[in-house]
C-alpha cells in the first residue's frame, strides 16, 4: 500500500494582497473589512516568517483544530482591532477548556477578514493551518457552517476582549452559542478574538470546505492581474458570470435582522433586479425571478475599478456590477433551511424580502 506523502504549501506577505482580495470577493458585501485583516497578517509573515497551510486529511486524524476569527461591529474593528496575541490568547484559553493540545488552526469562514485572522493567530502560535473553512463564503451567523449543518458544536468557545478579559462558554446550543457570543462581544467593547468549534481533524476532513484557502488566494491573484480587463471579461476570469451593470434606482434599508433590498436596472439590457441583503447579499431577482442565492457568492463591484462595494456604501444613482461567483463545493444537500432564503426570511417569488 502507497503511503500518501502530505501536501503542505505555504504563505508569504508578499501573498497577502493577493489574498484578501480573493477574500473580499468572497465575503458577498460582509465579512468585515479586508484591509484590517491584511495588516495584521502582513506583520506576522514579516515577523515570523511564511505561513503553513496543510489539508485536515493531511493531519493525524486526532489532531485538534480550533477555528479562530473575529467578532464585532465593523466601525469597532476598524477603530480597535484586537492584535496577533488576542487570537493566540483565545486558543489557548480554549485548550485550557479542553484540556487538550491545539495541532492546527481552522478557518471558520473565507469571506471577509476572517479569511486572514487564522492565519495571524498560527503564525504567533507556530501551528499550521487548515486549508478549508466552514462556510465557502461569508455568512452573518456561527450557527451557519458545515459543521453545524452536521450537529456538531460550536462550544466550547473561548472569547477575548482587547484589553486581555476572556470569557468561556462551555456549552450551548448551537443558536445560545450565537446569542452568548455577541452579548459578551458587546461587553468586552464591541470586538473580540473568538476560538470556536475545535474538533478532530478527521471530522474536519469528512465535513469541512477543503481548499478554500488556497482556492481564495488565486480568486485573489485572478483579481489583482485583472487590469486593462473589461467587466465581463473580468466575470469568465474569475469563473463566474456578470449578472449586471447598471445603477442602483432604490434602496431599502435592513430592519434588525429583517433584510433589506436594493433595486437597479440593467443598462444593457432594461432587466429590473432586486438584491436582498443583511450584512452580506443573499439574494439576486430579475425580474421577479430568482436567479442566484446564498451559497452562491454575490459580488458588487465598482465597475471602473473592481474594489467590492459592501451594502453599507451604496448609494442611489450609484454604478455597480454585479457579479456571480460559483458556491465552494461541499455544502451537503439539505442544508438550505440553514443557510438558503428561508433562513433569512426571503420569499424568492416574492417582489420584496418578506417583512
Amino acid at each position: 500500500m502507497t503511503q500518501r506523502v502530505p501536501v503542505e504549501r505555504y504563505l508569504s506577505a508578499d501573498d497577502v494582497s493577493a489574498l484578501a482580495a480573493g477574500a473580499g470577493l468572497l465575503g458577498s458585501g460582509g465579512g468585515g473589512d479586508v484591509a484590517v485583516g491584511a495588516r495584521l497578517l502582513r506583520h506576522a509573515l514579516q515577523s515570523r516568517g511564511r505561513a503553513r497551510l496543510v489539508a485536515a486529511g493531511d493531519l493525524p486524524p486526532d489532531t485538534v483544530v480550533v477555528h479562530v476569527g473575529l467578532a464585532g461591529a465593523p466601525d469597532v474593528v476598524a477603530e480597535r482591532p484586537p492584535g496577533g496575541e488576542d487570537f493566540a490568547n483565545a486558543v489557548t484559553a480554549l485548550a485550557g477548556a479542553l484540556r487538550q493540545r491545539v495541532g492546527a488552526i481552522g478557518v471558520i469562514e473565507i469571506g471577509g477578514l476572517n479569511a486572514l485572522i487564522p492565519l495571524v493567530a498560527a503564525q504567533v502560535l507556530g501551528l499550521p493551518v487548515v486549508d478549508g473553512d466552514l462556510m465557502g463564503r461569508a455568512f452573518p451567523r456561527i450557527s451557519q457552517t458545515t459543521l453545524a449543518a452536521a450537529g456538531h458544536p460550536a462550544t466550547p468557545m473561548a472569547v477575548v476582549g482587547p484589553a486581555g478579559d476572556s470569557v468561556i462558554i462551555e456549552s450551548a446550543s448551537i443558536d445560545a452559542a450565537d446569542r452568548i457570543m455577541r452579548a459578551n462581544v458587546a461587553a468586552l467593547g464591541g470586538a473580540a478574538a473568538v476560538a470556536l468549534y475545535p474538533c478532530r481533524a478527521g471530522t474536519l476532513a469528512a465535513l469541512g470546505l477543503p481548499g478554500s484557502l488556497s482556492g481564495c488566494l488565486a480568486l485573489g491573484q485572478a483579481l489583482v492581474a485583472s487590469a486593462g480587463l473589461s467587466v465581463s471579461q473580468l466575470a469568465k476570469r474569475l469563473g463566474g458570470e456578470l449578472l449586471c451593470e447598471g445603477r442602483v434606482d432604490e434602496i431599502r434599508p435592513r430592519r434588525g435582522d429583517v433584510p433589506g433590498s436594493l433595486t437597479l436596472t440593467d443598462r444593457s439590457a432594461g432587466h429590473i433586479l432586486r438584491l436582498d441583503m443583511l450584512d452580506e447579499y443573499l439574494n439576486v431577482a430579475i425580474d421577479g425571478v430568482s436567479r442566484a442565492s446564498a451559497p452562491d457568492v454575490l459580488a458588487v463591484l465598482d465597475p471602473v475599478t473592481f474594489v467590492p462595494v459592501p451594502p453599507d456604501r451604496l448609494r442611489s444613482g450609484q454604478s455597480i456590477a454585479l457579479l456571480r461567483l460559483p458556491p465552494i463545493p461541499g455544502w451537503p444537500d439539505g442544508a438550505e433551511g440553514l443557510i438558503g432564503l428561508t433562513a433569512f426570511g426571503i420569499d424568492a417569488g416574492q417582489p420584496e424580502a418578506t417583512r
